[in-house]
């Protein structure tokens, strides 16, 4: 068993004990994910597929990611109707792994399995590697944000997007859930009246392991999330729940299930 160190790590923690290589290699090296977190990674990619390919986003779209760590599987889907995304992330070393990739650097991360996995849905198994060009073509600024901050992107200023997209960042980045209700209010000020929330995240998870780290999540379930979207102002709030497919042999994370939610900012009246 590892060794690992006591402290449980969260916010500022972050720029020094999360290890971006190790992060990747353990969770994001194939679309089945880790036999740890069973099929979570897989259903995030078809939900994310099935709400992109449902028609609310109109092709030509701006897209802004919110939380983006040091992975772009959460934008494939995206990248067929956003020819613009800005990727917001709170660490230097996730940005400059997606930085990497996105210039073709042979030392970034493949992800050539799960661009297969999501041209394989779109019934385009053959077309995974222009897939690839074309996100690479569609993130056009990797930026620092803290979602934490009443405008995450300061002193960054930026037109409202069309679509706000977040995956696995809000109960990982918020220490309580006043701050994850004030981080959704600060990402939705973000995101244009009647624009899309694309989010995926866990449920009542405490921590997660990168290396010899355990990281801090807030536990948090569907019900609070629909309540804290309503409030902020969402409309159609569309919450797909999936169980821990494989809680009790899961020593990485201590998630109960996750979901993938679309819900619509409210135009203004």
């Amino acid at each position: 068993r590892r060794n690992m160190a006591a402290t449980v790590q969260k916010g500022a923690d972050y720029h020094q004990t999360f290890d971006t290589k190790r992060y990747l290699a353990v969770y994001m090296a194939v679309p089945e994910g880790t036999e740890e977190e069973g099929d979570m990674l897989e259903q995030i990619l078809k939900g994310f597929h099935e709400i992109f390919n449902s028609g609310c986003v109109k092709p030509g779209s701006r897209l802004l990611d919110i939380g983006s760590g040091p992975t772009i599987y959460q934008l494939i889907s995206a990248s067929r109707f956003c020819t613009e995304i800005v990727c917001a992330e709170y660490t230097e070393a996730n940005r400059a792994e997606i930085e990497k990739w996105v210039k073709g650097d042979p030392d970034s991360h493949d992800w050539t399995p799960i661009f297969k996995f999501v041209a394989e849905l779109e019934g385009e198994s053959s077309s995974w590697e222009a897939r690839q060009s074309h996100l690479r073509q569609a993130i056009k600024e990797v930026i620092p944000c803290d979602v934490n901050k009443p405008d995450p992107l300061a002193p960054r200023q930026y037109e409202m997007f069309d679509v706000v997209t977040t995956t696995l960042c809000l109960e990982a980045a918020c220490p309580d859930r006043e701050a994850y209700s004030a981080a959704v209010r600060n990402i939705t000020r973000l995101l244009k009246p009647g624009g899309s929330l694309v989010l995926a995240g866990v449920t009542d998870q405490t921590f997660y392991i990168v290396g010899d780290y355990k990281f801090f999540t807030l536990p948090i379930d569907a019900s609070f999330m629909r309540e804290v979207l309503e409030k902020a102002g969402y409309v159609g709030v569309d919450i797909k729940s999936f169980p821990a497919s494989n809680a009790e042999k899961n020593t990485l994370s201590d998630f109960h299930g996750f979901v993938v939610l679309h819900a619509k900012k409210a135009e203004i009246v």
